[in-house]
């Protein structure tokens, strides 16, 4: 059985799914059977989250280190609702991460909801590599799915930090014939071949040799990578791909030169530990895995899952650092509060920038979630109150030297700036300077490279004309107080 559904769903229980459907999804002709699975899915309420500490077969990457490791979010929850006697209603709930779980014989797919130019473009900022520019050779015959993209960078940054003290190498013995003696001379050669001496003996030394099947392993799989993303791909890796290149017996890999890169000897040594996880994933990409358990543990919870909140923030601390060469920008700075009182706190605003040339602080969060920019049945359908609280936290603890704050999502329509900004805080009118703005960049998944570009420029304006106007109010402001 499975099912496919987005990050970030069901928030408003706006989703449910019939018995009909998930009898469908599990392919069963048996009704009885089908329905046996369904109700065994859905037996009691199940929820998965991060502090879950339970579930060690579920493993989550995440994109930058995480400050607030208090925070206990939501995964996956299954759930159902009587709305008759004979009738019921089954929800599926999802938080901000991305990959596969298997629960009870049945596979989650969790997808990102924006479409795969708009990850690939996020992965390209974190991993700097940007190989999606409109001139790559890559092939498009065949398409990644979101988890091979994922795993496509987590090899290039996990290979390029294990690559820092070199590639894996270890001491072999080697033997040779020649004029010049190198290491020990072999007596039992010696004696066979070389009386009378003809001018060459035979010996044998000892060198560092760098390890055969990882080198075959590491080479191919970023030769692979250049068939699906073109060139670009190795840039960060340029050197490293070289010295893979000149390394590489020519044999193509197989099931058993995978299985000796993963056990070599060489990766014990704590030098050489972090090829570990790049060989892993160099695996799932040269075989394109996607890490399905084995059968006997279809019952048990595990899966692999990305935190994509996290890659939308590293994306946005990326692409406003590099507009905005006057502000300096810190990711996730914490903030101290009531420090040596039993209630102290600490605080971890995404993003706050400022300026190199005064003391003007602009802050903002960063929400990886659905914004329709509009309200429904009188809630405020994808602005958490939570989330509403939080940034106004931020801008009272920074005070006067704030000008602009606000939250910033994947916009799912083109922003209108009448109904998203505020120009004051709290909306009272002549009591303060500081704007405040609900805004983002418009992603859809009908989207090309070239559309996305556009629209992050036209978001960078919108931010560029407000800070324009914001530092200008903020003089005359000081100049009359």
């Amino acid at each position: 059985m499975e099912i496919s559904i987005p990050n970030n769903h069901n928030y408003y229980e706006e989703d449910p799914l019939s018995e009909a459907y998930l009898r469908e999804q599990t392919g069963i002709r048996s009704k009885k059977k089908s329905r046996d699975l369904v109700n065994n899915l859905f037996s009691s309420v199940f929820e998965l989250k991060t502090n879950n500490t339970k579930l060690k077969k579920l493993q989550i990457v995440g994109f930058k280190n995480q400050k607030n490791k208090e925070e206990d979010n939501l995964i996956l929850k299954l759930y159902t609702k009587e709305i008759s006697e004979n009738q019921k209603e089954y929800f599926i709930q999802s938080g901000l991460f991305s990959g596969v779980v298997y629960h009870k014989g049945c596979k989650f797919n969790i997808t990102t909801r924006h479409g795969d130019v708009f990850l690939r473009r996020m992965l390209n900022f974190v991993n700097d590599i940007y190989v999606d520019k409109e001139n790559s050779n890559a092939s498009r015959k065949e398409e990644y799915n979101d988890f091979q993209y994922i795993i496509s960078y987590l090899f290039i940054e996990s290979l390029e930090k294990a690559s820092v003290l070199g590639l894996p190498k270890e001491y072999q013995s080697i033997t040779q014939r020649s004029h010049k003696v190198r290491g020990k001379i072999d007596l039992n050669a010696y004696l066979k071949k070389d009386i009378p001496f003809q001018g060459e003996l035979t010996t044998t030394y000892r060198e560092q040799v760098y390890i055969k099947e990882i080198c075959d392993v590491l080479y191919l799989t970023l030769k692979k990578l250049e068939r699906k993303f073109g060139k670009d791909i190795n840039n960060k890796l340029f050197n490293i791909n070289q010295l893979l290149k000149q390394n590489y017996s020519g044999q193509y890999v197989n099931i058993e030169t995978l299985h000796k890169a993963k056990k070599h000897r060489i990766l014990h040594n704590p030098l050489y530990a972090p090829f570990k996880n790049v060989i892993e994933y160099a695996e799932i990409i040269l075989l394109e895995h996607d890490l399905n358990p084995k059968e006997n543990n279809t019952l048990e919870t595990s899966g692999y899952l990305f935190d994509v909140s996290q890659l939308f923030e590293v994306y946005l601390e990326k692409l406003l650092s590099r507009h905005f060469k006057d502000w300096y920008l810190t990711g996730q700075e914490e903030l101290k509060l009531y420090q040596g009182l039993f209630y102290s706190r600490k605080m971890f605003p995404d993003l706050v920038l400022k300026h190199k040339y005064s003391n003007k602080i602009i802050v903002f969060d960063a929400k990886f979630k659905k914004m329709h920019l509009e309200t429904k049945q009188s809630k405020y359908s994808d602005l958490d109150r939570s989330d509403f609280y939080q940034i106004h936290t931020y801008i009272q603890y920074f005070q006067q030297d704030v000008i602009i704050g606000g939250l910033l999502y994947p916009l799912s329509k083109p922003l209108n700036k009448e109904k998203a900004y505020s120009n004051s805080l709290f909306g009272k009118e002549d009591s303060n300077t500081i704007k405040f703005i609900v805004d983002g960049v418009f992603v859809n998944e009908n989207m090309n490279m070239e559309q996305l570009l556009n629209s992050e420029q036209e978001f960078l304006t919108r931010i560029d004309t407000l800070i324009e106007s914001s530092l200008n109010l903020k003089e005359q402001y000081f100049e009359v107080t």
